[in-house]
């Protein structure tokens, strides 16, 4: 997860390829609490808005910058004070093939905003909140998960160091027909999060009948997956540990879903 900075001097968070011009997001929209860092969506209980191929996506992500390098990378000396945090990059990672792509590689692109505090729009000063808008249309459909790369600048011993870090875990799906082989249909189903808060995203189940039961086996509900990637809310339902049933074509597969609070 994102976890940023708060404190000191500022930072470079340096995105690459902003090809599509949009609105700016709003730095203040998220309120944090008395959190001293975060992000929003954090991945576990908020998420990023689905995406799907050939489609045009926007969505925002806030970050509020810790005041000190322990936030981030719990091994640095001294609580370090945070100079500033630079993305070398923003990955998308296939769950299913494992590939790496470039964000810009699924025809996506971001662009930040931190109010003019500093010339360069990536760079996020300590202790402030910022945000970056996310747009484009997808051009590769997969599973993924969002990796931010970036480089943490803190003041040690009265020296500027650097230390590479990954935030990493975010669901990013993009749901349709990939160029190739259709990885999505191959795949084996997977729910995720799992344990959820509230809702999971169900791939590698199209097509199929899913059948939500209780321990005992009594029918919840029942529903047809019509997309390769598809949100599914557990509202109104008691945390604990259900199974998801998925039939398709004579196949059937049993997941196991667990709810907490």
């Amino acid at each position: 997860m994102l976890y940023f900075m708060n404190r000191s001097a500022m930072m470079v968070l340096t995105l690459a390829a902003c090809l599509t011009v949009s609105a700016q997001c709003d730095p203040l929209e998220v309120d944090f609490g008395g959190e001293p860092w975060g992000l929003a969506p954090d991945g576990e209980e908020t998420f990023f808005d689905s995406a799907e191929i050939s489609v045009a996506y926007t969505d925002d992500v806030h970050l509020l910058v810790p005041s000190v390098a322990s936030e981030v990378v719990p091994d640095t000396p001294l609580d370090a004070p945070i100079d500033s945090v630079v993305i070398l990059m923003i990955l998308l990672v296939d769950s299913v093939s494992g590939d790496t792509l470039d964000f810009a590689e699924a025809g996506l692109s971001y662009e930040c905003n931190n109010l003019g505090d500093c010339t360069d729009p990536c760079t996020f000063l300590g202790g402030q909140q910022y945000c970056a808008r996310f747009s484009g249309v997808p051009t590769i459909a997969g599973d993924f998960m969002l990796s931010l790369e970036v480089q943490v600048w803190a003041t040690v011993f009265g020296f500027p160091l650097a230390t590479p870090f990954s935030f990493s875990g975010f669901p990013f799906p993009i749901a349709g027909e990939t160029n190739s082989v259709d990885q999505q249909s191959q795949a084996a189903p997977r729910a995720y999060p799992n344990p959820s808060n509230g809702q999971f995203t169900l791939t590698g189940a199209k097509g199929s009948t899913a059948v939500l039961r209780a321990l005992d086996g009594q029918q919840i509900r029942s529903w047809q997956v019509t997309t390769a990637s598809e949100r599914v809310s557990m509202d109104g339902m008691a945390p604990g540990v259900y199974f998801l049933e998925l039939v398709a074509e004579g196949r059937r597969e049993v997941l196991r879903v667990s709810f907490v609070r």
